[in-house]
């Protein structure tokens, strides 16, 4: 056999020496980057959970003024024509210009009634704004829980990659999942 010349045997020593730290360096800098997406991965999903609750925050309250003004409305209108019917029943036979004052009154407060079921303006619905509050909650509560979800996983993934190794190298801190609890 021939013998490989000393001078030859440092070399492809120190090309192979080289080429390990080359391959050292790049499965760091790899690691590195994974763990760097990762984390932004937990940010972003945590992101996406601030604006579900902040759509929430936004939501709510227009859907809630607008079923608490078309319950008001009935109640209000409700309440007048009641008043009107216990006045006239109080006043029948008493006085005549006062029944017909009431009568005038509770024929005004019946067409407005008549008008508002019939045109739907405002929409005496109160019962279906109700029920469409409870669906927007649900919904944006749906949107929320998804949104907890995707940020356990991305936690989950990130926190596996910085305790497993090489990842434990780079000094991440571990984050915390979300519990409904908290």
């Amino acid at each position: 056999m021939a013998q490989i010349p000393a001078l030859s045997m440092n070399r492809i020593i120190a090309i192979v020496a080289v080429v390990a730290i080359l391959l050292i360096t790049l499965g760091m800098i790899l690691t590195y980057n994974s763990l760097v997406s990762k984390e932004q991965d937990v940010k972003r999903t945590w992101g996406n959970i601030e604006a579900a609750y902040q759509m929430r925050i936004d939501k709510i309250p227009l859907v809630l003024s607008a079923v608490n003004s078309s319950m008001t409305f009935e109640r209000s209108l409700l309440e007048n024509i009641t008043l009107l019917r216990t006045q006239w029943l109080n006043d029948v036979g008493k006085n005549i210009g006062a029944n017909v004052n009431t009568t005038e009154q509770l024929d005004t407060k019946i067409n407005a009634l008549l008008v508002a079921i019939n045109e739907n303006y405002p929409d005496l619905k109160s019962v279906q704004a109700v029920q469409d509050f409870i669906s927007i909650v649900d919904e944006t509560e749906n949107i929320i829980l998804a949104q907890r979800v995707y940020y356990n996983d991305a936690v989950g993934s990130y926190n596996s990659a910085i305790k497993g190794f090489p990842g434990n190298l780079f000094g991440f801190s571990e984050e915390t999942y979300y519990n409904r609890g908290q």
